[in-house]
Order: C-alpha cells, then sequence, then structure tokens
C-alpha cells in the first residue's frame, strides 16, 4: 500500500526506482508508530538522517500537522499523575506510546524541518531536548542519545545548558539496568516488612 501511493504521487512505476535506503524502518515507522525506528536503528545520526529522507521521499507526513507545542504536550503525556479521589490518591499511567512517538517526531523536527525563527524556538528545543534526557523511565537509550546529538549538531549549546543536559548522563542500557536495580529507597535490612518478601 505504501509503495503504491509513493508510486502514485511520483508517477513512477515499480520497476523504475531502485532500492530505497531504509525503506524497512519507514515503513514499520509508518505501520507500527515512529517509536519503533529507535528500536530498529542504531544511535548513528546519519542513518537517521537518511531514514528522514526516506520519509520525504515517500511522501509520508512525518509531523502529522503538528506543531512544536503540540509535540512537546506529546511528550509529557508519557508522565503519571495522581487524581484524587475521595480520601486518597489514585496513580494513573501516563501514554508512553505517544510521548514516544513525539520524540521521533521532534527528532524530524531537528534534523529536516526549516524553522520560521530559529532563535525563537531554539530555547523550546532545548526544554524538550532535556525533558527526553531526564526521563529515563520514559524514553530509552536510543532515543535519548539521538535526540540530544541532534539538539548539539543543529544548534550552539551554551555551557549552563551543556551542564543541565550533563545531569542526566544517557548511559548504555545494561548500565542502565544496573542503575535502576541499584536505586532503591529503603535498605532491606532497616525495612521492618523485608522478613515477608
Amino acid at each position: 500500500m505504501l509503495t503504491i501511493d509513493f508510486q502514485r504521487q511520483s508517477g513512477q512505476a515499480a520497476d523504475r526506482h531502485g532500492d530505497i535506503p531504509l525503506f524497512d524502518a519507514a515503513y514499520r515507522g509508518v505501520e507500527s508508530g515512529f517509536r519503533h525506528c529507535f528500536r530498529v536503528l542504531g544511535t548513528d545520526l546519519t542513518e537517521y538522517i537518511t531514514l528522514c529522507d526516506t520519509l520525504d521521499l515517500l511522501c509520508i507526513d512525518t509531523l502529522g500537522g503538528r506543531s512544536i507545542d503540540a509535540i512537546i504536550q506529546d511528550l509529557k503525556s508519557g508522565k503519571g499523575w495522581y487524581e484524587i479521589d475521595y480520601k486518597r490518591a489514585i496513580y494513573v499511567k501516563g501514554n508512553k506510546t505517544t510521548a514516544r512517538d513525539g520524540s521521533f517526531r521532534l527528532l524530524y523536527l531537528l534534523l529536516k524541518a526549516e524553522l520560521e525563527d530559529e532563535t525563537k524556538l531554539r530555547q523550546t528545543m532545548y526544554q524538550a531536548v532535556l525533558f527526553i534526557v531526564s526521563h529515563r523511565a520514559i524514553f530509552k537509550y536510543h532515543a535519548r542519545k539521538t535526540i540530544r546529538a541532534a539538539y548539539e549538531e543543529r544548534f550552539y549549546i551554551s555551557e549552563k545548558q551543556r551542564a543541565n543536559l550533563d545531569k542526566w548522563p544517557v548511559l548504555q542500557p545494561e548500565t542502565d539496568a544496573a542503575l535502576s536495580d541499584h536505586d532503591v529507597t529503603t535498605d532491606d535490612q532497616f525495612c521492618p516488612w523485608a522478613r515477608f518478601r
């Protein structure tokens, strides 16, 4: 279906175009959600540039008509919140699917979009990148590392911004898992209910 739409819009027959680079990743992103592109590709920024070029070649509306503000709202939808019910608070999980799809749209904006006023939107983009880098539970290693690299490539980063981004190191997945195992809030020897586990 995707190939037929591309062929119809470009006026090419099926045997006229060669292999499209990263077509499988683009197809998986369109069919299953753009968050899957982070799972398919590594952290090499040139692969994502090629993927964005492929999405443009295939006439895919990656942004879906969303502005930067709507993409930031998508990113923040991944956080959970508490709803207060009668005398108790209930935790409501965030929508990680929408947030992770929004992270790819932000990457697309960083790599390909022509922004009307880059100096004005630079701080907004920085806040979005800082949000992604600082939320390790929502955004996984490939997304955090790639988006930070794309921001550093496109915009100048001040020392203060770099210091804020460095507070949240982008670690390898196995290092991330090791940190989460040791990151506990109570110690078993001082926990009165530890014997019941």
